[in-house]
């Protein structure tokens, strides 16, 4: 398959109950790993990109990397922008190739976030591109943002609704419900009533930001509750790091770097098998095309 848009197969997952994986990827390498992995189990695959990863590598490079490992597997796979408040890197993202962008306005007064997000969302719909949104302060650091966890705020339900009235086709929705992003310090105290108050309203998928270092029982709780889409990043950009320390510390004086590169892509693909798993999306492929019932 090619490149698809994530919010028709994120409503599927939704009404099936199983949640579909969003990795951060870093690189080439990162990129072929999270969608080989989507390959091997036949699972949807939504891969995302930071501002700072774009800003390292450019847009064209990243898009043409992904759709390139997308066109050569039998799985529906979409390029997602992480969050980003800046509209000319969306509107770079869109120009490019990627086929939903998130707009993060979650650190401004609830109507500023609203009016710029419902403006972002007139961009994407002419562009036939999905868009994320967020509300409320999810905790931990994420690109150049940091929200301390003491200052984090769950989302306001009276809020959620409002805020979603005048997008009535947003690919998925980010309300701040008690995950963090990082390694938590803690137990995560992810309010599940709220959740399910805001999916009960709210006829949109919901996004779980903070996946890294959840519980499965967690994972089954927020899935089953509305919870389509699933990121994953530190835990991805620990396993790139780990998989080079790895081999070094296997062969000390190895110094051809392809094994390096094979470690690390070994070490990352095997982590996003386990997720994908873990939110019950393998062979959900075809479902989540809309290629099956």
């Amino acid at each position: 398959m090619t490149f698809v848009t994530m919010g028709p197969m994120l409503k599927r997952a939704q009404k099936a109950g199983y949640g579909i994986a969003a990795f951060n990827m870093i690189d080439y390498n990162s990129a072929r790993s999270i969608v080989e992995a989507a390959a091997a189990l036949d699972a949807p695959m939504i891969v995302q990109v930071s501002v700072k990863t774009i800003k390292h590598w450019g847009f064209k490079p990243i898009a043409t990397w992904v759709r390139m490992l997308a066109e050569d597997v039998p799985v529906p796979v979409a390029l997602h922008l992480d969050h980003c408040n800046n509209v000319d890197t969306i509107k770079g993202c869109i120009d490019a190739g990627w086929t939903s962008v998130m707009f993060d306005g979650s650190s401004l007064p609830f109507a500023d976030n609203k009016q710029k997000s419902e403006a972002v969302y007139k961009l994407t719909e002419a562009a036939g591109v999905g868009l994320e949104a967020e509300i409320g302060a999810i905790g931990g650091v994420e690109d150049d943002k940091f929200v301390a966890e003491d200052s984090a705020i769950l989302a306001n339900f009276d809020e959620c609704v409002n805020f979603v009235e005048n997008m009535p086709n947003l690919a998925v929705f980010a309300p701040a419900i008690g995950t963090a992003h990082g390694f938590y310090k803690g137990q995560p105290k992810i309010a599940y009533d709220l959740l399910k108050r805001i999916t009960t309203a709210i006829p949109i998928p919901i996004a779980l930001h903070g996946g890294t270092g959840l519980s499965q029982e967690q994972f089954d709780k927020c899935i089953a509750a509305g919870c389509a889409k699933v990121n994953i990043s530190t835990m991805h950009k620990h396993r790139f790091i780990e998989g080079f320390i790895d081999v070094r510390k296997q062969n000390p004086k190895l110094e051809e770097p392809l094994p390096f590169l094979s470690g690390q892509y070994e070490a990352m693909k095997n982590d996003v098998c386990d997720m994908i798993t873990a939110f019950g999306s393998k062979g959900k492929a075809s479902h989540a095309a809309g290629l099956e019932g």
